[in-house]
């Protein structure tokens, strides 16, 4: 004899004891969608992917044809829900500003898209957000950018302070953490072959700030991307001889990633797409990190630059506050999932 179905609130207080069971929240989600709670099936159904990458279970041949049905369904609902809340992120942006935001209107976070797209440009393919009505540039030139005399004129300052400061052995930690599970990653996971040391991360200050004033002040005159009036992430990163990073991309094509090289010494760079370009000593270098890259350092002495992300200098302000305003809804949804499952 065939179980009845669980009522959604059994499903519910299921999911909540074993929320890494695919198939449980594969289950929960549906029934709890079915019972007319939509908002909720979605936090089952993300926070299900998230743990056990649930919308994957479609492309599982071994899996039964009904799991890969739900998986299929709840993917689709995700990926409608993450566009629309973009959409939704965009248009308060418009009402607020009175500007037209058809770029950032036009965006796309390309996990979670609900409908097919191309990359505009060759070796380019940001992972997380991506603008295509943005102009596309490998290496921004420096007169493009307002505040990088300043930064490149105390370049020794900060070279000075990072030097004394490291040989006290403040320590720092492999840029790759050691539970890294992505394949690319695996030859440098919990290797300090690319050593760092952060003054910012994910829009915190960490402990190591306060070793490094003269740094944070010189920084305060550049456009460092922030939330809330916090920098993103600032670094100084260390390539150790005969290191290599490989091949990736970044994040979004709507930001650029500056570094300040402080020691450079010879066979050292860095390829942007399908260009090398060799780090100068006191010169900063603002490329697009969405475009595949990767670098390498086959010398006998360390590579040391200081890196942080800027804005792309092509969008307005409005511009600018609409991304981070879409980023911080997106954000705040994930964040309130836990709440709305009654999971911590």
């Amino acid at each position: 004899m065939t179980r009845p179905p669980m009522p959604p609130a059994a499903m519910i207080a299921a999911f909540r004891r074993a929320p890494r069971n695919p198939v449980l929240a594969l289950q929960a989600g549906k029934t709890i969608f079915d019972g007319g709670n939509t908002r909720l099936a979605l936090a089952v159904w993300s926070i299900g992917d998230d743990l056990s990458q649930v919308s994957r279970v479609k492309d599982d041949a071994r899996a039964p044809d009904e799991l890969r049905q739900l998986s299929a369904f709840a993917d689709e609902k995700l990926r409608d829900h993450f566009t629309a809340l973009h959409a939704s992120a965009v248009a308060e942006m418009e009402a607020q500003t009175g500007d037209d935001l058809a770029r950032i209107r036009a965006a796309i976070w390309p996990l979670t898209h609900n409908a097919p797209f191309d990359y505009r440009t060759p070796f380019q393919k940001p992972v997380i957000f991506y603008v295509p009505d943005l102009p596309a540039m490998e290496v921004t030139p420096n007169e493009l950018i307002a505040w990088h005399r300043p930064l490149e004129d105390a370049c020794k300052t900060i070279g000075e302070e990072y030097f004394t400061v490291y040989e006290r052995g403040i320590g720092e930690l492999p840029y790759v953490p050691g539970d890294t599970k992505s394949p690319e990653w695996q030859v440098l996971s919990g290797d300090l072959a690319w050593g760092s040391i952060h003054l910012w991360k994910e829009a915190k200050p960490t402990d190591k700030l306060a070793s490094f004033p003269r740094t944070a002040a010189a920084l305060a005159g550049a456009d460092l991307v922030r939330i809330s009036g916090v920098p993103m992430e600032a670094f100084f990163s260390r390539l150790r001889p005969g290191a290599h990073i490989p091949p990736h991309y970044g994040l979004t094509n709507a930001r650029l990633t500056v570094h300040l090289p402080l020691q450079i010494p010879e066979d050292c760079a860095i390829k942007v797409g399908d260009t090398i370009n060799v780090w100068e000593e006191g010169k900063i270098i603002a490329f697009d990190d969405s475009y595949q890259h990767e670098a390498w350092n086959r010398s006998g002495r360390d590579r040391v630059v200081l890196i942080f992300e800027c804005h792309h200098p092509d969008l307005s302000e409005s511009e600018r506050r609409a991304i981070e305003h879409s980023f911080a809804v997106r954000q705040n949804w994930l964040d309130n999932r836990f709440t709305l499952t009654g999971l911590r």
